[in-house]
């Protein structure tokens, strides 16, 4: 079967548009993402009746996640949090790096983020997601709550963002 070139743009355009929908991006930053590559979505992503993503993807700074709070602003209290948790190594270089980019592809940050597949939920996507009450009743709505029970998980798992990323990269889920 031979496809045109039209059909290939419609395509692709259309998949844009709707990964932009999904992720809560505009088209253009969807589309810059795409080509600075950081845009990471997997050949298994699906989509639900619901309009979310069951796969992973970079989100832009701006998605919002509970609360109102910006990608940007949960990587800031991710920063704020993991220092008073005596682990400020994870907040420069390549070990922030490689947290931002887990986070990146499992909830763009977004605190409401929900996998309607798994049921995981959260800025780290825990499974189940009741998990995280462990760190705070207010887990499905505070975003300092997710990243605590976040750091705590990584932290036993895998002992580092580094750590965890490579598991990601190398299995599509930590």
């Amino acid at each position: 079967m031979r496809f045109s070139g039209a059909a290939v743009a419609y395509a692709t355009a259309g998949g844009l548009i709707a990964y932009s929908g999904i992720k809560g991006a505009t088209i253009a930053d969807t589309v810059k993402h795409v080509l600075q590559g950081n845009l990471n979505v997997s050949n298994t992503e699906t989509i639900s009746a619901a309009g979310k993503s069951s796969g992973s993807g970079s989100v832009p700074a701006g998605n919002t996640g509970a609360s109102g709070n910006s990608a940007e602003a949960n990587q800031a209290l991710a920063k704020k949090l993991a220092i008073s948790m005596g682990l400020s190594s994870w907040t420069t270089g390549q070990t922030w790096d490689d947290w931002v980019s887990l986070w990146n592809q499992e909830s763009g940050w977004n605190a409401s983020a929900e996998n309607p597949t798994s049921g995981a939920y959260g800025i780290p996507q825990a499974l189940p997601a009741d998990k995280m009450a462990s760190a705070g009743s207010d887990w499905k709505t505070n975003p300092a709550t997710q990243i605590r029970w976040g750091i705590g998980y990584i932290q036993g798992r895998y002992g580092s963002p580094v750590m965890a990323w490579a598991h990601e990269v190398s299995n599509n889920w930590y």
